[in-house]
């Protein structure tokens, strides 16, 4: 039976929003052993960058790209290195999954700038995705919990929402610019190449680098260079591609479960009931957005 490109592009972003809410599993152990969020994100996008050029050169794919998609992988370098220095700095100033939960704002944004700059009309099923999305993850992470001291600030919530207009803006001038018109490998290989030596700069010329001696430390900067850094670039590409930025974004939702799963496997947090009726709550997000209007998602695409 031949798969529709439609659940292709689904099935991609779902994978995508997992991989990618995986970013505190590896950042989290590296800040224990001393290294700072901008130099674990310098080898998070170094070595994406050095383990994603074996995959075009064996895939034959050409490195060489015009003046246009030059500009546009800059530009996508850019948002990438801002979304990702406000997230992972905003994991010290609150609560990863309250951090998480802020992130997800960006599927609204993506919405009301391909509404309001690109005259993409956003259906019921679109917007009630949405609400069951933010519902679900008020259940997850607010609702039947008491506050703890420390656990938001002012700060941490502004890096959040930074980090969540960035991301925003990435999905959609992956949409809208060059990189559509680039395969999601070499896309993901110039996003991480021109984000590199922006981080570079941060690190004071290498100045303010520590390059860390534990092997523990080496394999979660392998681990968060390759799943949430590769693995969610490239199938999120695929995914914009396929079902367009507003459904892609959507699918994002399954990020904050996947640290919630995260959590109760690896370190044994429990499943409240709370928690639980979050769970449903996205996960009818998340077919709402597979079986509605069809019609529309296949015309963005």
């Amino acid at each position: 039976m031949k798969i529709s490109s439609r659940t292709i592009g689904l099935f991609c972003g779902a994978i995508a929003a997992a991989a990618y809410g995986l970013n505190p599993l590896f950042a989290v152990p590296l800040y224990k052993m001393g290294l700072t969020p901008v130099m674990v994100l310098f080898f998070r996008f170094l070595l994406a960058s050095v383990m994603l050029l074996p995959v075009l050169l064996i895939k034959r794919i050409p490195l060489a790209i015009d003046r246009k998609e030059a500009w546009a992988s800059c530009l996508g370098g850019a948002l990438m290195v801002a979304s990702s220095l406000c997230l992972y700095s905003s994991f010290n100033y609150m609560d990863i999954g309250l951090a998480m939960t802020i992130l997800f704002v960006y599927p609204v944004m993506v919405a009301v700038i391909m509404s309001c700059f690109f005259g993409e009309k956003n259906s019921w099923s679109t917007v009630a995705s949405i609400a069951l999305a933010l519902i679900g993850l008020m259940f997850i992470t607010c609702i039947g919990k008491p506050p703890k001291a420390g656990a938001i600030t002012l700060t941490g919530v502004l890096l959040s929402l930074g980090s969540s207009l960035s991301y925003a803006l990435y999905i959609v001038a992956v949409r809208k610019t060059a990189m559509h018109n680039m395969p999601s490998e070499k896309l993901t290989f110039y996003t991480v190449v021109f984000g590199t030596p922006m981080f570079f700069v941060l690190v004071k010329f290498g100045m303010a680098l520590i390059v860390p001696a534990q092997l523990a430390a080496w394999g979660c900067l392998l681990g968060v260079a390759f799943i949430p850094t590769i693995i969610a670039l490239a199938f999120m590409a695929i995914s914009i591609d396929k079902v367009g930025a507003t459904p892609t974004a959507i699918l994002g939702v399954l990020e904050p479960v996947t640290g919630l799963l995260v959590g109760i496997l690896l370190y044994g947090e429990r499943l409240t009931v709370y928690s639980t009726v979050g769970i449903i709550l996205i996960f009818a997000a998340v077919l709402l957005v597979i079986v509605g209007d069809r019609k529309k998602i296949t015309a963005d695409s």
